[in-house]
């Protein structure tokens, strides 16, 4: 499932290629990922010209001329993927969107995908993306903010992480590496943490995600040109190594249920 390295850079891929171009059409084959018909689709953002494209935590936002948005949320897993003209095009997709200049991309879907379309203010009032908070990449997600919305917490850390109404863009991929190396059980509270603890776990989400975000993310996850990302199992510290050892102390890395999740860790170095 791709996470914020990976969102970050297909966002940042289709800003500085799609920016200006006119949509000229746009198929969907598969109308349930959607929240309004295809006539109303074609009605509103068929003339319609490309002014950014954003991320919202996991989600990526195209804001169109208009007033328009289209809100992307890859569920599961999905490829999205550019092409130059339409012979080009992948074979297998749920939605297209062209442009004027022959251009487009295609989403396939693995699994759960949505594709909204929302007004300002309906974006701005959607349920499923106003809350969501801002993600470690931002430049307001320093250590002072990390700690005050810390503060009087007293939930279990991974699964306070794991909601992005209060860090956006982390999922279970990278969790197990990020608590690793901050040397914290996933389900120590946050009411437990120390002032190192904090800082330690700060310095190891923007470390995680940065190192994958230099490797172009997950080695199994496309990008916008179709290229994969090359963040291999060998870069995992400890994350889908169970009974491997650890790198730190030698301990046999397990894996434990946390929530509905599961979680690998050092027992040795990670202790509740």
């Amino acid at each position: 499932m791709a996470e914020l390295p990976e969102i970050f850079k297909i966002s940042r891929q289709m800003k500085e290629t799609l920016n200006g171009k006119i949509i000229k059409d746009i198929v969907i084959t598969q109308e349930k990922c959607t929240n309004v018909t295809l006539e109303d689709w074609k009605k509103r953002v068929i003339g319609a010209q490309i002014q950014d494209v954003i991320n919202k935590g996991k989600w990526i936002v195209t804001k169109l001329n208009n007033g328009e948005n289209i809100a992307l949320s890859v569920g599961m897993g999905a490829d999205v993927l550019f092409f130059e003209n339409e012979k080009k095009q992948a074979d297998k997709y749920q939605i297209k969107v062209l442009f004027k200049d022959g251009s487009g991309y295609t989403i396939r879907f693995w699994w759960f995908g949505k594709f909204l379309l929302c007004t300002d203010e309906e974006l701005a009032s959607n349920p499923e993306i106003k809350d969501i908070a801002i993600d470690p990449f931002d430049s307001k997600f320093t250590f002072e903010y990390f700690t005050s919305i810390l503060k009087g917490k007293r939930t279990q850390i991974k699964s306070f992480l794991m909601n992005q109404r209060n860090v956006s863009g982390i999922g279970n991929a990278y969790m197990h590496d990020i608590l690793f190396k901050a040397r914290l059980h996933p389900q120590k509270k946050i009411s437990d943490m120390t002032a190192e603890d904090i800082k330690n776990l700060y310095n190891s989400i923007i470390s995680v995600l940065n190192f994958s975000r230099e490797k172009d993310g997950l080695a199994y996850e496309k990008d916008f040109f179709d290229k994969n990302g090359k963040y291999t199992i060998d870069d995992f510290l400890i994350g889908y190594k169970e009974k491997r050892p650890c790198p730190s102390c030698g301990e046999t890395i397990i894996s434990i249920k946390t929530g509905s999740a599961t979680s690998f860790i050092c027992p040795n170095c990670q202790k509740i």
